[in-house]
């Protein structure tokens, strides 16, 4: 069985949308259609881990990380993850009694594959 380290500090980062970042910053992106997210067709997210600034493009939900939302890919053996905190102001729906996701905000992982 293949053992998959996480390391996380357990603090929230806000989630940038499209329209905050810098003329330079949009130039690392060159492959979006930053048209169409300009005018509404389309968006984009991204949120800053070790100075690096990452797009919200994920392979999906993890199999190796139970508990994480997305992972992100360096290499082969390494990448980050992240996931949704609990919303602190408002945990629970009144009604459902479903968890509330602070969607505007992610913690990060990375992960290591010994």
């Amino acid at each position: 069985m293949t053992d998959v380290k996480i390391t996380t500090n357990n603090v929230p980062r806000d989630v940038i949308s499209a329209w905050e970042l810098t003329a330079g910053e949009r130039a690392e992106f060159d492959y979006l259609d930053w048209p169409a997210i300009d005018d509404g067709r389309d968006s984009a997210e991204f949120f800053r881990y070790r100075g690096q600034l990452y797009y919200m493009a994920s392979k999906g939900a993890p199999s190796f990380a139970p508990g994480w939302d997305a992972y992100l890919t360096d290499s082969y053996f390494s990448g980050i993850v992240y996931r949704f905190p609990v919303d602190q102001d408002n945990p629970r729906n009144y009604r459902s009694g479903d968890v509330n996701y602070d969607y505007e905000r992610v913690v990060i992982g990375s992960y290591c594959v010994r």
